[in-house]
């Protein structure tokens, strides 16, 4: 399975994950110039956009998925998401950042709430 594969297959799952627990998905991969969030989705019971990053691993990967998320690429979320506000409704809406890790073959999916 390539790289690309695990990634669409783990964003399919966390998707699905996030439509059964409450959430309408709004976006997926969305770009803004070089930055991609891959699923923006609103939550019903608050109304608030949530921003989610997926990171998927299968067992030949090292480490939990959450640690990909550096600082690095949490700046470049931030950016992306100040983006995506601001054309869709202004920067006064609440939102949140969160993490889904997706383990692969056992499609274990982890959410993790307000990841940063």
């Amino acid at each position: 399975m390539t790289t690309a594969e695990t990634g669409r297959i783990g964003e399919e799952l966390a998707a699905r994950h996030l439509r059964r627990s409450g959430y309408r998905i709004l976006e997926r991969n969305w770009r803004s110039h070089r930055y991609e969030i891959d699923v923006i989705a609103r939550e019903k019971s608050t109304g608030t956009v949530v921003f989610v990053e997926v990171k998927t691993r299968t067992p030949n990967s090292f480490g939990r998925p959450a640690d990909a998320v550096d600082r690095n690429k949490q700046r470049f979320l931030r950016l992306a998401a100040e983006s995506w506000l601001i054309a869709n409704g202004g920067l006064e809406q609440p939102a949140r950042f969160d993490v889904i890790e997706v383990l692969l073959p056992e499609k274990s999916v982890n959410h993790i709430v307000n990841a940063f």
